[in-house]
Protein backbone atom coordinates (compact mmCIF):
# COMPACT_ATOMS: atom_id res chain seq x y z
CA UNK A 1 0.00 0.00 0.00
CA UNK A 2 1.46 3.41 -0.94
CA UNK A 3 2.48 5.59 1.99
CA UNK A 4 1.25 8.78 0.37
CA UNK A 5 0.27 11.67 2.60
CA UNK A 6 -3.25 13.04 2.17
CA UNK A 7 -3.46 15.87 -0.31
CA UNK A 8 -3.64 19.38 1.09
CA UNK A 9 -6.54 20.16 -1.24
CA UNK A 10 -9.28 17.76 -2.26
CA UNK A 11 -11.32 17.89 -5.48
CA UNK A 12 -14.29 19.30 -3.57
CA UNK A 13 -12.09 22.23 -2.46
CA UNK A 14 -11.10 22.83 -6.09
CA UNK A 15 -14.75 22.72 -7.20
CA UNK A 16 -15.72 25.28 -4.55
CA UNK A 17 -12.81 27.54 -5.56
CA UNK A 18 -13.75 27.20 -9.23
CA UNK A 19 -17.37 28.14 -8.50
CA UNK A 20 -16.15 31.17 -6.52
CA UNK A 21 -13.87 32.33 -9.34
CA UNK A 22 -16.13 31.53 -12.31
CA UNK A 23 -19.49 32.26 -10.72
CA UNK A 24 -22.81 30.72 -11.63
CA UNK A 25 -24.11 29.98 -15.11
CA UNK A 26 -27.39 31.57 -13.98
CA UNK A 27 -25.66 34.95 -13.57
CA UNK A 28 -25.23 36.46 -17.06
CA UNK A 29 -22.37 38.67 -15.81
CA UNK A 30 -20.31 35.77 -14.43
CA UNK A 31 -17.15 34.52 -16.09
CA UNK A 32 -18.62 31.06 -16.67
CA UNK A 33 -21.80 32.45 -18.25
CA UNK A 34 -19.72 34.58 -20.63
CA UNK A 35 -17.54 31.58 -21.51
CA UNK A 36 -20.56 29.38 -22.18
CA UNK A 37 -22.11 32.08 -24.35
CA UNK A 38 -18.85 32.49 -26.28
CA UNK A 39 -18.73 28.78 -27.10
CA UNK A 40 -22.42 28.66 -27.99
CA UNK A 41 -21.81 31.42 -30.54
CA UNK A 42 -18.50 29.99 -31.76
CA UNK A 43 -20.04 26.57 -32.35
CA UNK A 44 -23.42 27.76 -33.64
CA UNK A 45 -24.37 26.26 -36.95
CA UNK A 46 -21.98 23.34 -36.76
CA UNK A 47 -23.41 19.89 -37.45
CA UNK A 48 -24.35 17.66 -34.52
CA UNK A 49 -22.14 14.97 -35.98
CA UNK A 50 -18.96 15.20 -38.00
CA UNK A 51 -19.00 12.47 -40.65
CA UNK A 52 -15.46 11.16 -40.83
CA UNK A 53 -14.31 8.07 -42.68
CA UNK A 54 -15.06 4.98 -40.60
CA UNK A 55 -14.45 1.26 -40.84
CA UNK A 56 -18.17 0.50 -40.58
CA UNK A 57 -21.42 2.42 -40.91
CA UNK A 58 -22.68 4.32 -37.88
CA UNK A 59 -25.79 2.64 -36.39
CA UNK A 60 -29.07 4.55 -36.43
CA UNK A 61 -29.25 4.25 -32.63
CA UNK A 62 -26.00 4.24 -30.67
CA UNK A 63 -25.67 1.15 -28.49
CA UNK A 64 -22.60 2.40 -26.59
CA UNK A 65 -21.57 -1.26 -26.43
CA UNK A 66 -17.89 -1.95 -26.38
CA UNK A 67 -15.99 -5.02 -27.43
CA UNK A 68 -12.99 -6.94 -26.25
CA UNK A 69 -10.08 -8.44 -28.10
CA UNK A 70 -8.11 -11.26 -26.57
CA UNK A 71 -4.48 -11.96 -27.46
CA UNK A 72 -1.42 -13.67 -26.06
CA UNK A 73 2.00 -12.10 -25.65
CA UNK A 74 5.06 -14.15 -26.46
CA UNK A 75 7.08 -15.29 -23.49
CA UNK A 76 9.32 -12.54 -22.11
CA UNK A 77 7.57 -9.69 -23.94
CA UNK A 78 5.76 -8.50 -20.82
CA UNK A 79 9.06 -8.05 -19.01
CA UNK A 80 10.56 -6.12 -21.92
CA UNK A 81 7.51 -3.85 -22.12
CA UNK A 82 7.72 -3.16 -18.38
CA UNK A 83 11.48 -2.48 -18.61
CA UNK A 84 10.97 -0.04 -21.50
CA UNK A 85 8.16 1.70 -19.61
CA UNK A 86 10.31 2.08 -16.51
CA UNK A 87 13.27 3.38 -18.54
CA UNK A 88 11.06 6.00 -20.20
CA UNK A 89 9.16 7.01 -17.06
CA UNK A 90 5.93 5.66 -18.52
CA UNK A 91 3.48 2.87 -17.84
CA UNK A 92 3.25 -0.44 -19.66
CA UNK A 93 -0.17 0.71 -20.86
CA UNK A 94 1.40 3.76 -22.50
CA UNK A 95 4.15 1.67 -24.12
CA UNK A 96 1.67 -0.80 -25.61
CA UNK A 97 -0.49 2.01 -26.96
CA UNK A 98 2.50 3.81 -28.44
Amino acid sequence: VPGWAPLAVQYADYALWQREVLGSEDDPESVIARQVEYWKQALAGLPEQLDLPADRPRPVVASHAGASFGFTLEEGLTGRVEALAKAQGATAFMVVHA
